[in-house]
């Protein structure tokens, strides 16, 4: 806790502020609008929180935390280093940015989902409009990190896919989410089982001293949250904060309405919250938990004359169950020290079902796939500040991971279903770390730290050294390096492939190893004014142990795939690099506008056993994201307005093999010519419109979203049709409108 700390609301005169108590605590009253804070402190660097919207119904909870400076001084310099979008973890040097919830319920069609907002991000694309997957720098979607206060979290989206890291919906409520951190590359010694992208969030919390209620209802779902101290009228205690949402769709299923599809049902609910238990001599304790079921159901239509492809007259029901709860204790160890630790107990399920009926309508199972994850771990750390120039951070993460998977297909060639993976079973995951940041002036500070990883399931280990610069030569600019090489452990389901040999099941694919990437970044940023910027990274990703296919004459990638598990024996040799350059023009909300446009240039290729170098799947070449938002004030009222324009290269695909598809009764690509056809360039605008109006004791927003306003059908992918023996494209949704409604009391 840091007393004496001024708080500064920016724009009043005579000035709105005042200073922290002795607990580090303080209470300002400002008139509601768009606000920034500042928080001053000697010997420490200015903090500001930009764009902090007040209304007359809900106050402001704030937990800040400000960073040491290397040379105590009263001078305040306005330095690159002080970007508004800088991240908030101090150990990223390079390709990290702050993660502002505050921009996902404010950017068109973001609808509140983190992993939708990434995608306005440099370097960041999200080649899907029904799903939130993201890809960043040409890396595959499943080497993305979630983490959530401190720990890794099971994937927290609705209608998960299994092996993957993306869904349909997020689970986890804008409502709850406090700011956190979005890396792309080169993280910190503390993030470890990745190689694409971290997202690091918190949840904030409760209200401790008032309680409050949020009503929310839109065509996405509905919802309510509550928070507020535990016993009515305590001030400075514990406090609570719960959010529960149940899909529109879901009830409009119920009562005969399908808006997806005349044959299609979907429906998902979900929990979220946090709970706060601050002691006087014991530190801080917190309760937090995430939860979602999801349910998505195909019917056939009972109109047989209609009958063109197999999912006409297929039954299929695609579930997903994801749940975690976890507990945090943070205690000072000194004066400049503290020790944190998290547990978390988790999990997810997915299972799939589908039942095909033949030409006399008798139903025959067709595929039937159960995946379930678990996993208890521990994540404690120490963190010292050792001096004003030399900050530690060391901790472990430890993991019991459970799975019990198992996967049946009809093969159509034999008339039968063969179980294809199987495994049932738990192993641990250390993950061990250290890092220190040492800034030896104001213009200089550099990072370096090591992150380790055993897996008990085969015994693979790694360690991986991490390394930042960051260097400002001058005021406005400021330049940085990073190097880090990132291991990941295979999605489990890999490890558990089937194969019958002659009436003898074995599992060739238990010793993959770990899929390793070496990131190299070379940054510039030049603040070129309080409130807009300009930044450049030039990357290059090497990635190796890659598992591809057994056969010398094998082109298979792993990392091709968009989600589910390998079917057959792999060896870890397939390599690939991504390399590219990523600008970013960016103005911050101020003057009632704020602008966001990024574009990157890159090249993302791979090769198995021949010294042949092949296209990725997102080998897109480039992409581009405008994000426009503009507000007008009536009073205490406000009118927002924006636009979002994204484009990019369309993805790649194998061509299928149509004579050996036709034998098998399934569509078989040629391997021959991998990834060697692109769809069309990827085009979508999306608009928003929408209204804040504050009234005494509520404050409420009316919101309208139009997703793909051009109603452009962006083609995804092709598939194989058994019943007509002829690939037939898979486009995306067309124009999508969503309404919102929300109600702060």
């Amino acid at each position: 806790p840091l007393p004496g700390v001024t708080v500064l609301a920016e724009g009043f005169q005579p000035a709105l502020a005042t200073a922290t108590d002795a607990d580090g605590k303080f209470r300002l009253e400002v008139p509601v609008g768009r606000r920034i804070l500042r928080f001053r402190y000697l010997g420490f660097e200015e903090r500001v929180i930009p764009n902090i919207i007040l209304n007359t119904a809900k106050e402001v909870v704030f937990e800040i935390e400000l960073i040491p400076q290397a040379i105590a001084t009263e001078e305040v310099v306005i330095s690159a280093s002080k970007s508004k979008e800088k991240a908030l973890n101090e150990m990223a040097t390079v390709s990290a940015r702050t993660f502002n919830i505050e921009e996902a319920q404010r950017y068109a069609s973001s609808v509140n989902d983190p992993g939708r907002m990434a995608a306005g991000f440099a370097g960041v694309s999200a080649p899907k409009d029904n799903n939130n997957d993201i890809v960043v720098r040409g890396n595959s979607p499943v080497g993305v990190l979630w983490r959530l206060e401190g720990i890794d979290i099971p994937n927290p989206n609705h209608f998960a896919r299994k092996g993957s890291t993306g869904g349909g919906i997020s689970i986890l409520s804008a409502t709850l989410l406090e700011n956190g951190d979005f890396s792309t590359g080169a993280f910190s010694a503390e993030y470890g089982n990745a190689f694409a992208a971290v997202f690091d969030l918190k949840f904030r919390k409760g209200n401790n001293e008032k309680r409050e209620y949020t009503a929310k209802a839109g065509l996405l779902g509905l919802d309510f949250a509550a928070e507020g101290p535990f016993k009515k009228g305590s001030t400075g205690g514990g406090s609570y904060l719960a959010n529960y949402r149940y899909s529109t769709l879901g009830i409009l299923n119920k009562i005969g309405f399908r808006l997806v599809g005349e044959n299609v049902e979907n429906n998902f609910q979900d929990l979220c919250f946090n709970l706060s238990f601050p002691t006087q001599s014991a530190g801080v304790f917190t309760i937090f938990g995430i939860g979602g079921l999801s349910d998505e159901i195909y019917t056939t239509k009972e109109d047989t004359s209609k009958w063109e492809g197999t999912s006409d007259y297929t039954y299929s029901k695609f579930s997903t169950r994801v749940g975690a709860i976890g507990a945090t204790h943070t205690i000072a160890a000194g004066k400049n020290a503290y020790l944190r630790t998290v547990l978390l107990a988790g999990g997810n399920v997915v299972s799939i079902n589908a039942d095909t009926l033949s030409k006399i309508l008798k139903p025959y199972r067709t595929n039937s796939e159960y995946y379930a994850n678990g996993r208890y771990s521990l994540h404690s750390y120490y963190y010292h500040k050792i001096s004003n120039k030399v900050i530690l951070k060391s901790g472990f993460l430890a993991s019991w991971l459970i799975f019990d998977m198992n996967q049946n297909k009809l093969n159509r060639a034999l008339g039968q279903n063969v179980n294809i993976l199987n495994g049932k079973g738990g192993s641990g995951l250390i993950q061990p770390y250290a890092q220190v940041k040492v800034k030896p002036g104001r213009r200089l500070s550099f990072t370096a730290g090591v992150h380790g990883m055993h897996f008990l399931l085969n015994g693979q280990s790694s360690v991986d050294p991490r390394f930042g610069l960051q260097f400002d030569p001058m005021p406005r600019h400021s330049f940085s390096l990073g190097y880090g090489i990132h291991h990941q452990v295979q999605p489990l389901g890999n490890y558990l492939t089937s194969i019958d040999s002659f009436g003898t099941v074995y599992q060739p694919n238990r010793n993959l190893r770990f899929t390793r990437a070496d990131h190299y970044i070379f940054g510039y940023d030049f603040l070129v004014t309080e409130n807009f910027h300009i930044r450049t990274e030039i990357y290059y990703q090497y990635l190796r142990n890659i598992p591809t296919g057994t056969q010398s004459n094998s082109t298979y990638n792993i990392l091709n795939e968009r989600d589910g598990y390998a079917q057959f024996a792999m060896l870890s040799n397939a390599r690939q690099y991504n390399r590219g350059i990523d600008f970013t023009f960016e103005k911050f909300f101020a003057q009632n506008y704020f602008f966001l446009s990024t574009i990157s240039i890159f090249e993302s290729r791979y090769r198995t056993y021949q010294d042949v170098w092949y296209n990725t799947r997102y080998n897109t070449g480039r992409t581009f994201s405008g994000l426009f938002g503009r507000e007008m004030s009536f009073g205490h009222h406000v009118l927002e307005m924006g636009t979002r324009i994204v484009y990019s290269g369309g993805l790649w695909y194998s061509p299928f093999d149509l004579q050996a598809s036709a034998s098998a009764y399934e569509g078989i690509r040629d391997e021959s010519r991998p990834f060697s056809i692109q769809t069309p360039d990827y085009f979508r605008a999306d608009i928003r419109v929408a209204v804040r109006i504050n009234k005494k004791g509520r404050a409420s927003i009316l919101g309208l979203d139009v997703q793909n306003v051009t109603a452009r059908k962006n083609v995804f992918n092709v598939n194989y049709d058994v019943v007509r023996q002829q690939v037939v494209p898979f486009n995306q949704a067309g124009l999508i409108p969503v309404i919102s409604w929300k109600m702060e009391f």
